[in-house]
């Protein structure tokens, strides 16, 4: 998988990286909290045969720089920076993939910039209160404790050595064995884990308490876009009778489609489904209407 290799700033001066393949209609990547591109490996090949695909990294992500101000790790600040980048390659508008937490990006986007927004699609993801929401085994309010109360000091090397214990045989074995990892290799999910121990911690950490406050479910019913949900039915992140279905009800006309067997890495796992339904979806959605 490539680098984003294209870099901008942010409003608040945070180095923001980016890149570009293919072309054609315009196709914008938004990643997960803790992911970079290289979690769209297996998708964005499929896409670049039809598609101009952006993609970019947050801050404290991938080739970005740690945020400079914590207003700039926020979910609301996230659109702004995607517009810099819409405008730094001269393009009007775009559909939108967001993955995980991306989908909050994705959803503020259209409410921050609508003109800028002719498809939206939420992959394996939520409207609001990521951690909140979660089908995790940890409940999830010991999560949002961990991350409100845990001194910087005791979070920082903690979430280092859960880094380096997730990128172990032991903890990719355990990763599996509690529905985090579907069928994706050993070897697939080595660079999203490497990853893992690359990240900020801090700026991560004001990212995931943003994302836990943030709600865009009150858009859903105003979309003037169509919207696909995407939803796995294994997905402990995302659970879909908790998070898919009620999207699916609250945003009238929008598109279901439920991976029977799909994780929280079914963007590895099931990337031709995933690309097919897609491209249908975006085919359906440029038709004119008659």
């Amino acid at each position: 998988m490539r680098l984003n290799d294209r870099f901008l700033e942010a409003a608040d001066g945070t180095r923001i990286a980016y890149g570009v393949a293919g072309s054609g209609p315009a196709l914008v990547l938004t990643n997960g909290l803790t992911t970079t591109s290289n979690f769209w490996a297996a998708l964005e090949p499929l896409w670049c045969e039809q598609h101009t695909v952006i993609t970019w990294d947050y801050p404290g992500h991938g080739e970005s720089a740690p945020s400079r101000t914590d207003k700039g790790a926020s979910i609301e600040a996230q659109p702004h920076t995607l517009a810099r980048i819409l405008d730094a390659l001269g393009i009007a508008r775009a559909s939108h993939v967001g993955f995980s937490v991306g989908c909050q990006v994705v959803l503020e986007m259209y409410r921050q910039f609508p003109e800028r927004c002719s498809a939206l699609v939420t992959l394996l993801g939520t409207a609001e209160h990521a951690i909140r929401s979660t089908g995790l085994w940890l409940p999830a309010p010991i999560l949002s404790l961990l991350l409100e109360k845990t001194p910087p000091a005791v979070f920082e090397p903690g979430f280092r050595a859960l880094a380096q214990f997730a990128n172990s045989d032991l903890g990719l074995a355990l990763g599996r064995r509690l529905g985090l990892v579907g069928s994706a290799t050993s070897e697939d999910m080595r660079g999203v884990l490497e990853h893992f121990g690359r990240l900020h911690p801090a700026t991560m950490r004001t990212m995931a308490r943003s994302a836990d406050a943030h709600s865009a479910f009150d858009l859903l019913s105003q979309l003037r876009v169509p919207l696909l949900i995407v939803a796995g039915d294994k997905d402990p992140f995302a659970p879909v009778d908790r998070i898919g279905l009620p999207m699916h009800a609250a945003a009238a006309g929008s598109q279901l489609v439920r991976l029977p067997q799909g994780t929280h890495t079914a963007m590895l796992d099931h990337a031709p489904e995933i690309a097919a339904a897609v491209e249908r979806f975006l085919a359906r959605s440029a038709s004119p209407k008659g």
